[in-house]
């Protein structure tokens, strides 16, 4: 393709000379059971390697290490395991010369008890052509998975339900969402952080929110209430970015993961970003993101158009969540042609079970493409029975709660018609409940101050009457 010439040619130049192929990775550990054996665990590694490297190893080292009382880290045993035969796929677009292959390595580990353990892989080296690193070609990428595991209280480590995306063009504001979920519904929070060396963090490493390699219109920024990344780079190159979750439950952290990426910043000027039209009729709650309430037994459609101005450039739409996982009704996704043109309409479909009612919104990204380019759209449902508006229910009024974002202390301003008995309570991104507050009240308007202590993220605050019932909820965001 004409338009990819310049970058081809350029890549081609740069790496002529590299012999490394690493590009990133991650590992999610999954727990299967306990039997008087010890606890039974299903690790996957998921590396990526560029085409023009050497070629990738044929077989990889777990390393699993338990942490002692004293705060030490113990070596337990090694295992390796060759890499899956359906492995090797080639990422999409593979027109340029720079392609990107995925590899998966599949291995089960038996743990000796409870604690807490890691497991890490490691292999030199990483793609010489990384910008934002000062010699990536002297790093090994090194990807280390931290778990607790409790056979009373079953963990399974945290993971991504988007696959990583490859190329992105240059001057363009571009959104990703890798869509971090725990399938034990434990709180996550993430970040950027640096990547991992052989013994340390890379040497030099700079983040892509520098002014070097972001655009004002568009720092690298990743969304601490979605988990939604977005960028408009300004420099063409191959750059390495890490992203963390760190996983609790009741309060305390019980692991963590991380996936590293390689963005390929192409200069494509001439290849448009596909987008969905019609975001703007997506209802939006307080903060401002795009979010819709479901109740229970009812069926919720959501249309999305979705365009190109290439008029030559076919398009699809993929979708990814936990409602697309349920065994029972779950979510479903079709796509179709308009007839206008290259022009598609991506349709959301959902009948809600009452089971999954939770206050906790789940995330879905629609992930628009041309097959070179790929732009992610981020929309939260929540299903709910319960009346979730600010208006007089039963003698009791509740206003918005403030500061929204907030930091330590929030405010809740509470108007009664008679004396009552009122708890509030807060809940995580998991619905386990963190906080709760239950006060006498008199007559008349109060404002409720409460002391808080919690993670970055999002939160939803639950007000309750006497009897127990919700009589209002509000989403909370914490900004550290």
């Amino acid at each position: 393709m004409k338009k990819l010439l310049l970058f081809t040619l350029a890549t081609a130049l740069s790496m002529s000379s590299y012999s490394t192929h690493l590009m990133g990775g991650q590992i999610v550990t999954s727990y299967l059971g306990t039997d008087s054996l010890g606890s039974h665990y299903a690790v996957e590694l998921t590396a990526y390697r560029d085409t023009i490297g050497i070629p990738m190893v044929t077989s990889a080292v777990f390393y699993v290490s338990e942490l002692d009382t004293s705060g030490n880290w113990n070596s337990l045993f090694s295992s390796t395991v060759s890499y899956d035969t359906t492995s090797g796929n080639l990422f999409l677009p593979v027109q340029s010369a720079y392609g990107v292959e995925v590899y998966i390595y599949n291995d089960t580990i038996t743990l000796p008890g409870d604690g807490y353990y890691s497991i890490s892989y490691e292999e030199c080296c990483r793609n010489g052509a990384i910008i934002n690193m000062s010699n990536p070609l002297s790093e090994s990428m090194r990807l280390t998975t931290y778990f607790t595991s409790d056979s009373l209280n079953p963990n399974s480590s945290a993971s991504y339900l988007s696959p990583p995306v490859a190329y992105l063009p240059a001057d363009t504001l571009w959104s990703y969402n890798p869509l971090p979920f725990d399938p034990d519904g434990d709180s996550l929070v993430w970040s950027l952080v640096t990547p991992l060396g052989l013994t340390s963090m890379v040497n030099g490493y700079e983040y892509l929110s520098d002014s070097i390699y972001s655009n004002p219109s568009g720092i690298f920024t990743l969304d601490s209430v979605t988990g939604s990344l977005s960028w408009s780079a300004s420099l063409v190159g191959n750059f390495e970015a890490s992203f963390l979750i760190e996983e609790y439950r009741n309060g305390a952290k019980i692991g963590e993961m991380r996936r590293d990426m390689q963005f390929i910043v192409v200069p494509d000027t001439l290849n448009s970003m596909p987008q969905v039209s019609n975001m703007q009729s997506v209802p939006t709650n307080s903060g401002g993101y795009p979010y819709v309430k479901i109740n229970p037994g009812q069926n919720y459609q959501l249309h999305l158009i979705a365009n190109d101005a290439d008029v030559n450039d076919v398009l699809d739409m993929e979708a990814y969540g936990a409602p697309f996982n349920f065994s029972v009704s779950p979510a479903s996704h079709s796509v179709s042609l308009t007839g206008n043109g290259n022009e598609i309409e991506g349709v959301f479909s959902w009948t809600p079970d009452i089971t999954h009612l939770s206050p906790i919104p789940y995330i879905v990204v629609f992930r628009t493409t041309d097959f070179f380019f790929y732009y992610d759209e981020t929309i939260q449902f929540e299903v709910t029975s319960e009346v979730l508006s600010l208006t007089n229910i039963e003698g009791i009024e509740i206003s918005n709660i403030y500061p929204n974002p907030a930091n330590n202390k929030l405010f809740i301003p509470i108007s009664l018609d008679r004396s009552d008995n009122v708890s509030i309570e807060i809940y995580n991104m998991i619905g386990v409940k963190i906080s709760e507050n239950n006060m006498n009240l008199g007559t008349g308007n109060h404002m409720i101050m409460k002391d808080i202590d919690l993670n970055s993220g999002q939160y939803i605050v639950v007000i309750r009457d006497k009897n127990g019932t919700a009589i209002n909820t509000q989403q909370l965001v914490i900004v550290k």
